[in-house]
């Protein structure tokens, strides 16, 4: 769905391949490769073809932007043929939505899956659009690309923050130029189930695509530098990465404890963002933790937002509407939602509890914003006070409601 009423648009589907894709087969092998040269050739001497010099027919063409050559575009689809479609990569705009180009993937002249990419102004966003964005692209699916890359990836979403170089002017001195992101999206931000393979071929492929666009985004609007591929990232968090939950180390996170009210079997396992360490730091500045059941993990996610950018983007989802909270930083909630700032050595500081089920904890209490019980509220101060130390926020109190016990 677009958000944003100004924006001009998604490109129109492209329409499913016919003979191309068939002839696109027939290439890969040795004997479709004499039947495609005999084919041209015949068409030369007829002179019923012809082409743009420097082009060849048939030859797969560098998509979104000229940023993704066709093995690295290909990767991201099982054994499809790939069309793209794309809107011009504007430079400056107001929109948050800079530009989109869709991939998308035909198997026997049928649509089979889309992989679209963006260019985005995050500094921008606001309310649900910036929650939205939080929600999909912070979750603890996530990998952190490293290597001096700020950005992530998982089977179905990966995100690059491009250089301040990118931006159409130049910012005077404690001026704070908005974050400009790549984002390449497929399918549902937290799918029911992926398999391990599947999930590592994804993953993969995603971060090096996004890397590779973010690159060529770069390389149109004549920004410096350049970042190299990723490196082979830790595993996926699919299957063995998801662990017993410790009800007195919630999220393996010392001082930080599960309540008793909300312990049991719905409650009973979770996943951190790979690559990350519960006692060491914010590596790559975003550490998130999904608690639930093992196949089902949608009971609250604890997240921490270190960078300051990224963390300037999480403050903004809650408006003037919500409950707000005391303490040494600023704080809200609203429905499940709760987030907390903090100014830390490296600069803002966020930290979010999102129950994603809230009315579940209403049991018999009364419906009333003191009655009810709040997982996330319960929960804040001490992951707070521990995850702020590890940011470099140093010691961090939270004052929140009073809230029901029992």
């Amino acid at each position: 769905m677009n958000d944003n009423p100004e924006d001009p648009g998604t490109p129109a589907p492209p329409s499913a391949p016919g003979a191309p894709g068939r002839l696109r087969r027939m290439a890969r092998s040795r004997g479709g490769i004499a039947v495609v040269g005999a084919l041209v050739g015949a068409l030369l001497g007829t002179g019923v073809m012809s082409w743009r010099a420097g082009d060849l027919p048939f030859a797969a063409r560098d998509m979104c932007w000229g940023s993704l050559s066709p093995d690295v575009a290909e990767a991201l689809f099982t054994d499809t043929d790939v069309r793209s479609d794309e809107l011009p990569l504007r430079r400056a705009t107001e929109d948050s939505m800079h530009t989109e180009c869709s991939m998308q993937g035909f198997g026997d002249d049928e649509l089979e899956s889309e992989v679209t990419a963006s260019v985005r102004t995050l500094g921008e966003l606001r309310g649900a659009q910036a929650w939205d964005w939080t929600r999909q692209y912070l979750s603890s699916r996530m990998t952190p690309l490293g290597d001096g890359i700020t950005g992530m990836a998982s089977s179905q979403r990966a995100w690059v923050a491009l250089p301040t170089s990118c931006h159409e002017r130049s910012y005077e001195p404690g001026e704070k130029p908005p974050l400009r992101v790549v984002t390449l999206a497929s399918g549902a931000s937290d799918p029911d189930s992926v398999n391990e393979v599947d999930a590592r071929r994804g993953l993969d492929a995603m971060s090096r695509a996004v890397v590779r666009l973010a690159n060529g985004v770069m390389d149109e609007y004549g920004c410096e530098g350049r970042y190299p591929d990723p490196p082979k990232l830790p595993g996926p968090p699919e299957g063995k990465s998801v662990k017993a939950l410790d009800n007195d180390r919630l999220c393996g996170l010392r001082g930080v404890e599960l309540p008793g009210w909300a312990r049991g079997e719905d409650v009973s396992a979770a996943r951190t963002t790979p690559g990350t360490e519960a006692d060491g730091p914010v590596t790559g500045g975003v550490r998130s933790c999904d608690v639930g059941r093992p196949f089902a993990l949608d009971r609250i996610r604890l997240t921490t937002v270190a960078d300051p950018k990224l963390a300037g983007v999480v403050s903004r989802v809650l408006g003037e509407r919500a409950d707000r909270l005391g303490g040494d930083g600023k704080g809200a909630h609203a429905g499940g939602l709760t987030i907390y700032t903090a100014d830390c050595q490296r600069g803002r500081a966020a930290f979010v509890a999102w129950e994603k089920n809230p009315a579940d904890d209403a049991d018999d209490a009364d419906d009333t914003a003191g009655g009810r019980r709040s997982l996330g509220l319960t929960v804040l101060p001490s992951y707070v006070k521990t995850e702020a130390k590890r940011a470099g926020c140093g010691e961090v109190n939270v004052k929140v409601p009073s809230l029901p016990t029992t």
